[in-house]
């Protein structure tokens, strides 16, 4: 019996590093999401620093800050988006629906994306990283780094699961994209992950009750060479996991493996289930029926 289950242990985690894998190469042969996830933190890395050259964020300068703030959108875009917009199309294409009739688990399933998009932020963060450091002057601080890694491995983890989370409300692949982009870009912006603002209080407090700007101030302070601690408050820890906790409920109670929501609602909310065209049954016209005869004539 114990033999039986390290077998099928066994079996499932090939059947998790073959999804990784098959994940990866998907993520390799789409030119958007390579795009969205390396191309267009690495644009406004350049852009940005162009813009604002000399401007100095508290003591660090400016190139110093944005290195960082532009690795956590690195993670919000490989983990978040491309978590929401690839999980919606495999579910309306009907991939999800053939995975549940196969010997893959769900976790495994998660698993593989998890893992491409583990894979994604590290090159993406390490691309940023290296063009920071070889064309803007900015230094590592290696007593610190460890902070960083730290806080990026929490913002993979809660984004991913935040991302898988959001698809339970994405009706349709067409709105996939503009969801994940509608709910993280307003974050990144009061989270202070393009530019260094002062914002009003209540703004303040708002942006820290979501994952991003605790996730994203980590990374920063991270490269600050006055950083000699755990950077990340225990308030902003605990909202970080919180989210995670409450992302990792909705996805147990209500991820869906099938396409079609809206009949799928319909079936839940309709207060009586009509039978297919042509069926003879529970139809509106079958009630002016059940007082005639064969012929179509009224019963005396």
């Amino acid at each position: 019996m114990a033999t039986e289950s390290a077998s099928r242990s066994r079996s499932a985690l090939v059947l998790a590093v073959g999804q990784i894998r098959y994940q990866i190469l998907v993520l390799l042969r789409s030119p958007l999401g390579f795009f969205v996830s390396v191309v267009i933190p690495l644009i406004l890395l350049i852009c940005l620093k162009a813009l604002l050259p000399g401007e100095p964020v508290g003591a660090l300068p400016y190139a110093q800050w944005l290195t960082p703030a532009m690795c956590a959108f690195c993670l919000l875009n490989a983990c978040y988006v491309a978590s929401v917009t690839g999980i919606v199309l495999a579910r309306e294409e009907g991939i999800l629906k053939r995975l549940r009739g196969t010997p893959l688990p769900a976790w495994a399933y998660l698993a593989g994306r998890f893992g491409s998009a583990f894979v994604t932020a590290a090159a993406a963060c390490a691309v940023i990283i290296a063009t920071g450091v070889l064309f803007f002057h900015v230094r590592m601080v290696w007593h610190a780094f460890g902070y960083f890694l730290t806080a990026a491995l929490m913002g993979i983890v809660c984004f991913f699961v935040l991302g898988a989370a959001v698809t339970v409300l994405v009706p349709r692949s067409e709105t996939a994209l503009p969801v994940a982009f509608g709910s993280m870009l307003p974050l990144a912006f009061i989270s202070n992950v393009f530019f260094a603002a002062d914002p009003p209080q209540w703004l303040h407090d708002l942006a820290y009750a979501f994952p991003v700007a605790p996730v994203a101030t980590a990374m920063e302070d991270s490269f600050d060479p006055a950083t000699h601690s755990w950077p990340m408050p225990v308030s902003g820890t605990l909202v970080v996991l919180g989210w995670v906790v409450a992302a990792i409920i909705v996805m147990a109670l209500a991820f869906r493996w099938e396409p079609g929501p809206a009949r799928a609602a319909l079936t839940i909310n309709s207060p009586r289930r009509w039978r297919r065209p042509g069926h003879r049954g529970n139809r509106p016209d079958d009630e002016g029926r059940r007082h005639t005869g064969r012929t179509g004539r009224r019963r005396s």
